[in-house]
């Protein structure tokens, strides 16, 4: 077991690693795109993208959704002032679904079903239900993580000690644990129509406003910030 870590360096390299994981992830998601031809004779591009829309709109989704649960891990994280052999692992096992994510995504996004308008309903092969779990499974490491975090404040840094602790009372404690079923519901979707999962994304628009607290609800940091 990886001993507590403490000091600015420590904590700081395991987030750059983090951040390099996730950056070079995202720059792997985008490799299926590049190998889109441009129009043939007689064509237009609008013909290009409409063919290939599953891919370009499952990248932009993903894209969307990756940059959200990067926000949401970095902010946890930028409170930490060491870290711990649990924190690595939970860590690593975030990590680790960002690695796997372009995998299934590929997949998911070059099948017919996603590509055509005339795919059937009741006949995904598969590749939505993992592609969307493996979305729940980064958003609930980030949501195992952070809540052991907020209950381990030896490692936060003194200062946020009481800030973080009050944001385990706060209605946003369930932003991750909601997102995750959001994926689920994405999920269970594809299995009907293997584009319907993308509409389970609006579900983060109010789930977003409800569990972002208002104002005079907000815990305030000790030097009177209030929640980011």
């Amino acid at each position: 077991m990886i001993p507590i870590l403490r000091g600015d360096r420590p904590v700081d390299r395991l987030l750059n690693f983090s951040d390099a994981v996730v950056a070079v992830a995202i720059t792997i998601l985008a490799l299926p795109l590049v190998d889109i031809g441009g129009p043939q004779e007689g064509q237009t591009v609008w013909a290009v993208l409409h063919g290939h829309y599953g891919q370009i709109m499952t990248f932009a989704s993903t894209f969307l959704v990756v940059g959200m649960l990067w926000t949401v891990h970095n902010r946890i994280m930028n409170y930490l002032d060491a870290y711990d052999g649990t924190v690595f692992w939970l860590n690593m096992l975030w990590l680790i679904g960002f690695v796997f994510l372009p995998w299934p995504s590929s997949m998911f996004s070059g099948g017919e079903d996603v590509n055509s308008s005339a795919a059937g309903a009741f006949h995904s092969d598969g590749t939505g239900v993992l592609y969307w779990m493996t979305l729940a499974y980064i958003s609930l490491m980030g949501s195992i993580m952070s809540l052991y975090i907020a209950r381990n404040l030896d490692l936060v840094n003194p200062g946020d000690r009481n800030y973080v602790s009050s944001l385990r009372r706060a209605r946003g404690r369930w932003r991750g644990l909601t997102f995750f079923f959001i994926f689920v519901i994405a999920a269970l979707l594809t299995l009907i129509y293997s584009w319907l999962g993308f509409f389970a994304l609006f579900l983060i628009i109010p789930a977003r406003r409800f569990l972002d607290v208002k104002a005079e609800e907000q815990p305030t940091k000790n030097d009177g910030e209030t929640t980011p």
